[in-house]
């Protein structure tokens, strides 16, 4: 396994009510003792070195358990829905050059442990699951994410590296979150009714099917699903693992909140203080992806993204809404707008979504001297039938994939948005249209899955953004059934 390197580690388990345990590191300094209360749990902290190993650990009560292979290194929770789940290969595919990587992919120092915990409406204390370490017969099974974002951290820092992998396909935020963060904040009470409501709405399908005897009866259908109910997901799959000293998070959900996307907006951020309570680390960083661009719908030779005129969409709101998450301290975002799939939600290419969240830890954590953001919306000023928009993470220079701008609107008092010219000055870029004579806003990467041209010299992408704050398709209504 991995321990956090430098840090007082909890260390904790089970053992008889009243047993004495003692808890010795064998890379010397002091080690614990405690009583396990009366429900037989314990907990002991650690004071753990630098990083380093192999080293072991014992655990002596009535009998004695040494934990053999431990490295001291920095160990990061990865977590989220399916392209957090994404493995290396998976379904019979891999990943964007998976197989060469799963090949080469033998790292001791890099270690994986999958959390199999349960859907639960009660706080569970233990989940199933084994440390392995990294190599081309356990790197297939890794989530992708993890093991590109874990591969560079480890590279560039020299660190053992331990990946905690706890995710759930199609699932939820509000999953995700203790209840009592969803129950007592008004401002949740959608997620809470459009629960009970979808609820209902099945429980009165059933009963109709059975009342014609229907042997196939209908299946519960979101937001009304065992996984959609507030917390549920938080019990069983994060509760258990939170007396574990990490590091850090990083997240990759979003895609079963587009059509929630206001609510989203309080939603992540009380999951991110949630999460930082109860790991006791009210400091936490919490790096998450921004979701790639898509095409609902369709086999690949069917999809045909969309390209007619300016339009509102779920997504782009989604994508603002994790964008506001950015601002809690601690946190950043790895735009992916640029590597996703018109036909598949899942995108192959996990090594630069896992690559760009490595780069802000190693920015923010491990002080590395790397530009790890694309350029951010900073503001803009209207001038005589044009609009400049200002930029932070605009040093190394702006740029034009392909010497083309795409992806930028602008709009009048009329609130109509037209595809735009742009052009860059400086650190700017002053976006106008023929068709609009006094611009008043605009926005850029604003659709599901949109045209984007705009990037640092870093090659790192901006990120979508708009300078109005019109309401958009979701904003005051109830989160819809899908």
């Amino acid at each position: 396994m991995v321990l956090q390197q430098d840090c007082d580690a909890r260390i904790w388990g089970w053992a008889d009510p009243g047993e004495k345990v003692d808890v010795t590191p064998g890379w010397g300094g002091n080690g614990a003792s405690t009583v396990a209360n009366e429900k037989g749990q314990w907990l002991v902290e650690i004071r753990t070195p630098k990083a380093g190993g192999p080293h072991t650990l014992a655990v002596k009560g009535k009998n004695t358990i040494e934990v053999k292979n431990v490295l001291v290194g920095e160990v990061w929770l990865c977590s989220g829905q399916s392209n957090m789940t994404w493995q290396m290969y998976f379904f019979g595919n891999y990943v964007l050059g998976g197989a060469e990587d799963i090949k080469q992919s033998t790292n001791e120092k890099i270690r994986y442990f999958n959390v199999g915990g349960k859907v639960s409406a009660e706080l569970q204390e233990d989940v199933r699951g084994a440390w392995v370490e990294c190599n081309p017969e356990t790197s297939p099974k890794f989530s992708a994410a993890a093991f590109y974002f874990g591969r560079k951290v480890q590279a560039e820092t020299g660190y053992p590296v331990g990946l905690i992998h706890s995710s759930i396909g199609g699932t939820a935020a509000q999953g995700w979150t203790r209840s009592e963060f969803i129950e007592n904040n008004d401002g949740f009470s959608s997620i809470i009714e459009n629960y009970n409501k979808g609820l209902k709405e099945w429980e009165q399908a059933v009963a109709e099917a059975e009342k014609h005897n229907q042997k196939r009866k209908p299946r519960p259908a979101y937001p009304a699903r065992n996984v959609d109910k507030a917390g549920v997901l938080f019990n069983g799959w994060i509760r258990p693992i939170t007396d574990m000293t990490i590091k850090g998070v990083i997240w990759y959900q979003g895609e079963s909140n587009t059509r929630a996307a206001y609510t989203y907006r309080e939603l992540f951020p009380a999951l991110i203080k949630n999460w930082r309570c109860d790991f006791r680390n009210f400091d936490m960083p919490f790096y998450f992806v921004q979701l790639a661009n898509f095409t609902e719908g369709g086999k690949p030779d069917e999809v045909k993204p969309y390209r007619g005129e300016p339009r509102e969409h779920e997504w782009a709101e989604l994508r603002e809404a994790q964008f506001m998450a950015n601002q809690l301290k601690n946190t950043g975002m790895a735009v992916t707008i640029d590597i996703g799939s018109s036909h598949n939600i899942h995108p192959a290419n996990k090594r630069d979504c896992g690559e760009r969240l490595a780069l802000w830890a190693l920015a923010k954590d491990y002080g590395k001297d790397v530009i790890y953001s694309g350029p951010l919306y900073a503001g803009y000023a209207t001038e005589e039938g044009q609009i400049r928009v200002y930029f932070d993470h605009a040093e190394s220079g702006l740029v034009f994939r392909d010497g083309r701008a795409k992806g930028f609107a602008i709009a009048g008092e009329d609130r109509k948005f037209v595809w735009a010219n742009a052009r860059i000055e400086g650190d700017t870029v002053v976006v106008s249209s023929e068709k609009v004579k006094d611009p008043v806003r605009v926005r850029y990467g604003w659709d599901i899955d949109p045209e984007v041209s705009l990037y640092n010299k870093a090659g790192l992408p901006t990120w979508p953004f708009r300078t109005d704050d019109w309401n958009g398709l979701f904003f005051g209504k109830l989160l819809p059934k899908r």
